[in-house]
């Protein structure tokens, strides 16, 4: 399984020993109309967050994941953790944060 890093403006992929980085900018999904969203975004508006991928919290946590609007499709599988470990403590949850900071966030599948 590929090493992801995620960071508030980009997510990396350890891939042939070397990472590979994408910018969040690039991997939004803009709101409809994207080419009005887009146009405001260059002149310093933006919403809140911007969707830049897509999240599935809802299975078995081995089979939880982030999965990210790159071309191919970049997906983070988080490891199990601990059953009594609260949600804002989780990698998950800790991960949305990261993402945060930067103003981005990802579509919820569940």
């Amino acid at each position: 399984m590929a090493e992801v890093a995620v960071y508030p403006d980009r997510p990396e992929r350890l891939s042939a020993e070397r990472w590979l980085s994408f910018r969040f900018d690039d991997l939004v999904a803009w709101p409809s109309p994207a080419f009005v969203r887009k146009a405001l975004a260059r002149l310093g508006w933006r919403p809140r967050w911007l969707p830049v991928g897509e999240r599935d919290w809802f299975h078995r946590p081995s089979e939880r994941f982030l999965r990210f609007f790159t071309q191919p499709r970049v997906t983070a599988y988080l490891p199990d953790e601990p059953r009594e470990t609260d949600y804002g403590s989780t990698l998950f949850r800790r991960i949305q944060e990261v993402m945060l900071e930067g103003g981005f966030n990802s579509w919820d599948l569940g």
